[in-house]
């Protein structure tokens, strides 16, 4: 019998799920993803709010550029997640505004959803659709200073995470990602069997940062603008696989797979087949 070790795929990601061409981090996006065969994880944000629910969101206020209030009005004021329950949440409208920066983005009523809601929604869409399940890569949006205005302590929202991937039951489909190094040390510490990514804005020096995080997380997920062949043999000299976001121009994906990276993320997962020719 071979005891060779199948070799991984590459791993393609829809960023917030398909932002390029739906609303980001909605339920909408991210079936749209799935119905491009090569997407093999759903890349999304988390952030928590006042009644302690995970609700998908990349930032942890209502963002003006893309919601409007539930009376339809322009947001025009700062009101964090923290301060609005799961329902109220529910109320904006996340969709239908044109988005400046991604003009193929087709606008419909789209809302934040619950972490809870997004899984139940991809289970019953690979199932319809007979698909295999895909990874989701969960970013946690923790920074010190949005305490306690915007997010909870690091400890309070470890907890609230790990406690819905636990509820949903299928962990191993499950990575965690956090641009704040104690939260990844924090998830660590409470779930140790739990695949975490090292996202990194300013791409190189890992040995040092792995010395600061103090443990070498399975992936490192760098900004993909600097990424450099040096930078990628540096991590794969610690054993991590090499997952650079966000990439929307073919060439660039092009670029670096020759680079040897082991997966990409992109808000524009139709564009995956022009990069494979």
């Amino acid at each position: 019998m071979s005891t060779a070790r199948e070799p991984i795929p590459f791993d393609w990601q829809g960023h917030r799920g398909a932002r390029g061409l739906l609303p980001e981090n909605t339920i909408p996006s991210f079936l749209r993803a799935l119905s491009y065969p090569a997407v093999t994880t759903l890349e999304l944000d988390v952030v928590i709010s006042a009644d302690d629910r995970v609700i998908v969101s990349h930032d942890p206020y209502m963002e003006p550029e893309i919601c409007r209030t539930p009376a339809g009005d322009e947001i025009t004021e700062t009101i964090s997640l923290r301060t609005l329950t799961a329902r109220e949440i529910a109320a904006y409208d996340c969709g239908q505004r044109s988005h400046p920066r991604f003009p193929e983005q087709r606008n419909r009523p789209a809302t934040k959803p619950t972490l809870a809601a997004v899984f139940a929604a991809v289970d019953r869409y690979c199932v319809q659709h007979r698909r295999a399940s895909p990874r989701f890569n969960i970013e946690l949006k923790y920074q010190p200073e949005w305490e306690p205005a915007f997010v909870p302590d690091r400890e309070t929202f470890v907890k609230l995470v790990l406690e819905d991937v636990a509820a949903w039951g299928r962990p191993e489909l499950v990575n965690l990602q956090c641009f704040d190094p104690p939260t990844l040390a924090e998830i660590h510490r409470r779930a140790p069997d739990i695949t975490l990514a090292y996202l990194d804005e300013s791409p190189g020096g890992v040995a040092r940062k792995m010395d600061v995080l103090g443990f070498v997380p399975p992936i490192y997920s760098p900004w993909h603008t600097k990424l450099n062949p040096e930078i990628v043999r540096e991590a794969r000299g610690h054993g991590m696989r090499v997952v650079p976001w966000t990439v929307n121009e073919v060439a660039r994906m092009r670029e670096l797979r020759s680079l040897g990276v082991d997966g990409i993320i992109t808000d524009y997962p139709d564009r995956i087949a022009k990069a494979l020719i």
